[in-house]
């Protein structure tokens, strides 16, 4: 078992997080760029955390805050790291830096996938069948 930093992201990190993404088949996506990533990292910094272990990017996380809920996605960690619990590090640190500025409700954004279920359910998130997730066909 390694031992995790928990940090912000950082330009300097962009490419490690496009490999971790490509790493847990959670990417690439229409904004998978590195100057989609820059701004990201430049404008909302505080909520883009990553794991770092061994001077490697072990994981992710991207939280989102529109004033009137809280958001998560990209909670990713590379299958060299998985079980270690970095992914309920990422997401507690998420989750209070979302509290902080106001969030009573969280959304969060996961891949269908069983352990990824699995995952959400065990730190106390539900499926909705009441909200139907959308996208532009722009991808």
């Amino acid at each position: 078992m390694s031992e995790f930093a928990l940090r912000e992201a950082r330009p300097g990190d962009i490419e490690g997080l496009l490999a971790l993404w490509r790493a847990t088949q959670s990417g690439p996506s229409v904004t998978d760029t590195p100057d989609h990533l820059a701004m990201v990292i430049e404008e909302a910094g505080d909520l883009f955390l990553v794991a770092e272990s061994d001077g490697r990017l072990a994981g992710s996380v991207l939280g989102g805050w529109d004033l009137w809920r809280g958001q998560i996605s990209r909670l990713a960690v590379h299958p060299d790291f998985q079980r270690q619990g970095i992914a309920r590090a990422l997401l507690q640190a998420v989750e209070g830096r979302l509290r902080q500025r106001g969030a009573r409700r969280v959304h969060a954004i996961a891949f269908n996938r069983e352990a990824a279920i699995g995952f959400w359910s065990a730190s106390g998130y539900a499926r909705s069948d009441a909200v139907v997730f959308l996208r532009t066909l722009h991808e």
